[in-house]
């Protein structure tokens, strides 16, 4: 067990640079605090089930990745892409979604595109 909660505090640290996110940003994308989030990446406390299950379709992993995987390990060599296509599914497939609700996740989308897009005409390479 004690494994499992190593590879969840790393695996949230790891999604979480993956989306180029800080720790106080996790509010506004899920309603966490910077010290409660702080307090998961670092196995402190953890989530309630209904806090796992927000946070795996965030980032568009299950909660079998999300706590019981090195997500890194398996995903290293990956682009951003692979979370980004799973949330969208994860988007689509969730039932009772509010249409304000998918109109915000796909402008958060938009804007994450935009990110990437800028960053890459910046880049030398």
């Amino acid at each position: 067990m004690e494994q499992s909660l190593n590879f969840f505090g790393k695996n949230l640290q790891f999604l979480r640079k993956e989306k180029k996110l800080r720790q106080h940003q996790m509010f506004d994308s899920l309603g966490f605090s910077r010290t409660t989030w702080s307090n998961y990446e670092q196995c402190r406390t953890a989530p309630s089930l209904d806090g796992l299950i927000r946070i795996s379709r965030f980032f568009g992993v299950s909660l079998d990745e999300l706590i019981a995987e090195d997500i890194e390990m398996k995903f290293e060599g990956r682009k951003y892409k692979k979370y980004a296509y799973n949330e969208t599914i994860s988007l689509v497939e969730e039932p009772n979604t509010g249409l304000d609700y998918i109109k915000n996740r796909l402008d958060r989308l938009e804007t994450e595109v935009g990110i990437i897009k800028s960053s890459r005409e910046e880049s030398p390479f």
